[in-house]
């Protein structure tokens, strides 16, 4: 796309070559963190007797684990971390157009009236620190946004995944874990998930701080 000047924007982003985009070392790598961040926060829940197995697993949901996982991770990385961002690039430097990102990304996801305040503003927290970090991953891959979608889209099929096996066992501390959300529990809004999202951005960084990328 000449406005963002790049010739061939679906060659740029990997989609012209799905099976190298698909199976490089940067996608896979993703994939396997998102699950294994997810498993030690669901190890965490079990030694903290705060989920159980459920007696029986309902296989029916692996197609909406699937499916979910894919359109989240594809279509709110198409619209955030290409399209918005490469038109607030347009007019700010790269960074601002991180933040900027990073901020509409948390605030189109809806405030919860039935949350404190306090868990609302965790929940925000940490949506804008995923946004970053998505945003940083993909600028380290640039312009392939393959291995942005691992992630976010793992991070959302793991958690559908452990809904479909676990179940919550009593209360819990949400400021901790995070609140619930759909009969189960969202990590990215507790502090254990803010911990974890700040060490990865911090590592993001320290990748890109000597890159003419960031500026």
């Amino acid at each position: 796309m000449i406005r963002w000047h790049q010739k061939n924007i679906w060659k740029s982003l990997g989609f012209t070559q799905l099976e190298d985009s698909l199976f490089n070392r940067s996608f896979k790598k993703e994939l396997c963190k998102s699950f294994l961040l997810i498993l030690f926060w669901c190890l965490l829940l079990i030694f903290g007797k705060f989920i159980r197995f459920k007696s029986g697993i309902h296989y029916t949901l692996l197609f909406d684990i699937i499916f979910t996982s894919i359109f989240v991770g594809l279509a709110e990385e198409l619209l955030f971390r290409v399209w918005l961002f490469e038109e607030l690039k347009l007019f700010l430097s790269t960074n601002k157009a991180i933040f900027i990102q990073s901020i509409l990304f948390s605030m189109v996801h809806p405030y919860n009236f039935d949350e404190s305040f306090t868990i609302n503003i965790l929940i925000k927290i940490g949506l804008f620190l995923l946004g970053i970090y998505l945003n940083l991953l993909r600028i380290n891959n640039y312009p392939n946004i393959f291995p942005s979608i691992a992630f976010h889209g793992g991070i959302v099929g793991y958690i559908f995944l452990a809904k479909s096996i676990f179940h919550i066992q009593g209360n819990y501390p949400v400021l901790i874990y995070g609140n619930q959300y759909d009969n189960f529990i969202n990590p990215v809004g507790g502090l254990i998930g803010i911990f974890t999202l700040l060490i990865l951005n911090f590592y993001q960084i320290k990748n890109l701080k000597n890159s003419s990328k960031l500026g």
